[in-house]
């Protein structure tokens, strides 16, 4: 994490800095991200960068937070049922999809850091990362569980656990549907029916399961 000297910067210096972070880990891996262009687009001497960051890895870090930080708000800003009355788990959950690709839309340069950093083949870095924002991200669908099977609204046979990582995986995959279905689409990808489709039908296996049922001719 960033030193204290560095939280004490003016704050139009300190976004400087990290859109300038942001826009060199966007375009670059890791291993090929430059503390010279980072610098150099922020307008800051190199000295200066040592007394604000350890190294090049402690920005990164910290850069990840932030994108991590400024979409869970996102979610709680733009849905407001979040936590309140009115709280119906598959409901939100679709809308947070939703949601998710408005901020993807708004932030293309936080969608392309993540896409880089899927991509990284830095094992190490990656692992170093996720452990520090996976329990951020745990504890937003743990909530939402929690509160499901508090209302009800959840078969309390199931596994906690099991559902928590079910719920992560879901969204990565539809993640990795956006990125693809993006690449070809010719407008908002919200507006395409192919990705709606997809996420109703996700969400259907999510509450339905693949087993199949038995109708009764009773």
């Amino acid at each position: 994490m960033p030193t204290q000297t560095f939280f004490n910067l003016p704050e139009e210096k300190r976004e400087r800095i990290t859109e300038a972070a942001m826009s060199e880990f966007s375009a670059y891996p890791f291993a090929q991200a430059s503390i010279a262009r980072i610098i150099e687009q922020a307008g800051i001497p190199r000295g200066s960068f040592y007394q604000y960051f350890k190294n090049l890895k402690d920005l990164y870090k910290y850069i990840f937070n932030l994108a991590v930080e400024k979409k869970l708000q996102y979610f709680e800003d733009r849905i407001p049922n979040l936590h309140g009355e009115g709280f119906d788990f598959f409901q939100i959950l679709h809308r947070l999809f939703m949601v998710g690709i408005e901020f993807a839309q708004e932030h293309p340069e936080l969608l392309a850091l993540g896409d880089r950093f899927i991509k990284d083949n830095n094992q190490k870095l990656r692992e170093e990362v996720l452990a520090e924002q996976n329990p951020k991200s745990l504890d937003f669908y743990g909530e939402m569980l929690r509160k499901g099977y508090e209302l009800g609204q959840l078969d309390p046979t199931t596994d906690f656990t099991a559902a928590l990582l079910m719920m992560q995986a879901l969204n990565k995959a539809l993640l990795d549907a956006y990125l693809t279905l993006s690449q070809n689409s010719q407008g908002s990808i919200l507006e395409d029916s192919r990705y709606l489709d997809l996420i109703d039908k996700f969400l259907y296996l999510f509450a339905h399961g693949l087993e199949k049922r038995v109708v009764s001719n009773e």
